[in-house]
């Protein structure tokens, strides 16, 4: 059997398992895919129902954070006090559906979601919360009020 005809089947299962939510880690994707500055560069909220914030809300656009393998801060930690030490980044088999309309409007068709577990503190809304990175290596971080941001990662 020649290696491409391996391949193909390969390759047919991943695309066939995106369409149906389920999208492969990246194979090695180390801490540092996630270390760094990074900036809120876009909002979006859902697009039925009241909400508090607005697609891109300048109550969070341009605000800094900094992941560490030790710990992910705002550069100024806002009112609610999220702070996450030691996060533990645990890749998911398939994208949780509560904010996949609001991942499209921010331009992120097939990204990878992992869980954050925090050894101490907390990050953002509700229990070991779900970051999402891009093929371009965006993050996607559902907020408070419905908020999801899109991260970019800051020049050093």
């Amino acid at each position: 059997m020649a290696k491409t005809d391996r391949l193909i089947p390969v390759a047919a299962a991943v695309v066939m398992g995106m369409g149906m939510g389920i999208v492969p880690a990246m194979a090695g994707d180390p801490i540092s895919a996630f270390t760094g500055h990074w900036r809120v560069a876009k909002v979006a909220v859902p697009d039925i129902g009241v909400q508090a914030l607005a697609d891109n809300d300048p109550s969070l656009m341009g605000k800094r954070l900094t992941f560490t393998s030790t710990r992910l801060a705002w550069d100024r930690t806002p009112s609610t006090g999220d702070v996450c030490e030691a996060p533990d980044f645990q890749p998911l088999e398939r994208l949780p559906p509560d904010v996949q309309p609001e991942l499209r409007k921010l331009g992120m068709r097939q990204p990878v979601a992992y869980a954050v577990h925090c050894q101490s503190g907390m990050w953002g809304p509700g229990r070991d919360p779900v970051i999402y990175r891009g093929a371009a290596g965006a993050l996607a971080l559902p907020w408070y009020d419905n908020a999801v941001m899109m991260l970019v990662r800051e020049p050093t």
